[in-house]
């Protein structure tokens, strides 16, 4: 399957598997942002752990923040945009109730033979999500989840989104996907289920 998203949407694609059970010889143990672990395991494939999250959005995607109010607080005193309105935007985005404990991301051609992802996440262009929007209405009779939020955008819009509830999700970015995690100006964020990707592409 990453072979066909990569010829139809190009590189910036990949696989992820939720709290793999298996040993994995590439697992950095840096303090890293979601996104940034993305960009690199489009690259290499990694196993991320989410303990080494340097972000407060991506801890509370991955269910290790518990309390979004210092998010909340986080994010307004970063972007100066109002508290309650910050935190009607939190209180929308996705999250995981339990912590991941791992994710194993960049899974290739050769290791999806072994490996079913749970899902992909692609950076493509406008047009391109405008094509596969289209595909998705038409095959499935359903339309993305499209959150308009300025945070959180690969982490909790698009990763957990498209987890936990099977749709494909789609992303403007944030300013800190496009400052550390390789999200160019031209591009956007997708995440498609393994699921919804057999059923378009197959």
């Amino acid at each position: 399957m990453i072979n066909e998203l990569k010829k139809r949407f190009g590189p910036k694609c990949l696989g992820l598997k939720v709290n793999y059970t298996k040993k994995f010889e590439n697992s950095p143990l840096k303090q890293i942002r979601f996104c940034e672990a993305v960009n690199d395991a489009f690259k290499t494939p990694l196993l991320f752990n989410p303990q080494n999250l340097s972000c407060y959005g991506a801890k509370r995607s991955m269910g290790i923040l518990k309390h979004d109010e210092e998010l909340v607080q986080h994010i307004a005193q970063e972007s100066r945009i109002a508290s309650q309105i910050i935190r009607m935007a939190v209180n929308d985005i996705p999250h995981f109730e339990s912590p991941i404990h791992n994710i194993l991301m960049g899974i290739d051609e050769e290791m999806e033979k072994e490996v079913t992802p749970d899902m992909f996440i692609l950076f493509i262009s406008p047009k391109d999500v405008m094509e596969l929007m289209k595909e998705y209405a038409l095959k499935l009779s359903q339309y993305p989840i499209i959150k308009p939020y300025t945070f959180m955008s690969v982490c909790g819009s698009v990763f957990a989104n498209t987890y936990k509830h099977g749709v494909i999700s789609v992303s403007f970015g944030c300013p800190e996907s496009r400052k550390y995690g390789g999200v160019k100006d031209n591009l956007m964020v997708v995440g498609i289920p393994y699921s919804v990707c057999s059923q378009l592409f197959r």
